[in-house]
């Protein structure tokens, strides 16, 4: 899975805590964006955070975010 944050962004900081609590647990690439930066191809804005699941899904929500890096 791959996480994609970016400073300053209000839901960066509730999905790296929850990636650090799962930390061995799953195998999680982090990265760190641009504000502008597209990280989804198919979004004509930019949206981080984002987790892309291995399967190359994407989840948009904190929460859901969370949840599944709790997993």
């Amino acid at each position: 899975m791959r996480l994609f944050v970016s400073p300053g962004s209000p839901g960066s900081l509730p999905v790296l805590a929850a990636a650090g609590r799962a930390r061995g647990r799953a195998e999680l690439l982090i990265s760190t964006v641009g504000p502008e930066e597209c990280v989804v191809p198919f979004l004509a804005r930019p949206k981080v955070p984002a987790l892309q699941l291995d399967g190359g899904n994407y989840l948009f929500s904190t929460s859901a975010i969370c949840r599944r890096q709790n997993l």
